[in-house]
């Protein structure tokens, strides 16, 4: 099943399955996802799940961006990104995610090829059949864990990379940990050598690629 996750300046708000054709995001009360915010419309955008997933603007006065681009209506594709005044929503497809082993990397397009040269920060898997594996973090969000069990989101917040919860899967009981102390409801700056750990997962951040 389809998944929408809010989030506003890093933090997890709230997670909600798209098991319905229409979820409604605007100002009011009415809508299905209302959001608090003075730059978005009464009734800004709305997100169609017939054959597909699609986000449509309705109309709205700031406008709703896709991966940072504004759009009327657009298909959605697993991991795409919705911003909606300060709040974005994560687009997540469980039926295209890989979920190997008890790690979970959401799968992402390739960075631009007119990329500045310097080095990407990654997350290295130091356990498990994967070990030695180095993950780019060049997406705004990327998905770790194991559906059910534990999950965490590293966020990119422009040169700086966040590690939050995400909220309402998993265990509440048994969060994921970093550097052995476990994963509270705020976001947490990485910084070099940081370990997470997360579904019986260790993984070593680095800013150095």
């Amino acid at each position: 099943m389809a998944r929408l996750v809010l989030t506003h300046k890093g933090a997890v708000i709230k997670e909600m399955a798209l098991d319905k054709e229409r979820v409604t995001i605007g100002r009011k009360p009415h809508n299905d996802i209302q959001l608090d915010d003075q730059t978005v419309s009464g009734e800004h955008a709305v997100i169609l799940n017939l054959q597909n997933v699609y986000v449509e603007d309705l109309g709205s006065t700031n406008g709703t961006l896709l991966n940072g681009t504004k759009v009327n209506k657009r298909q959605l594709a697993h991991g795409d990104v919705i911003r909606i005044g300060h709040h974005e929503i994560k687009f997540l497809d469980d039926k295209v995610q890989s979920f190997e082993a008890t790690i979970v990397i959401a799968p992402e397009p390739a960075a631009p090829a007119a990329q500045p040269a310097q080095a990407i920060p990654v997350v290295k898997i130091m356990n498990g059949p994967k070990a030695g594996q180095k993950l780019e973090l060049s997406k705004p969000y990327t998905t770790l864990g194991a559906p059910g069990v534990q999950v965490a989101v590293i966020a990119r917040r422009g040169k700086s990379y966040y590690l939050m919860p995400m909220g309402g899967v998993g265990d509440r009981s048994n969060p994921p940990r970093l550097n052995d102390q476990p994963l509270g409801t705020e976001s947490i700056p990485l910084k070099e050598g940081d370990v997470i750990e997360v579904a019986g997962s260790k993984l070593k951040f680095t800013s150095n690629g």
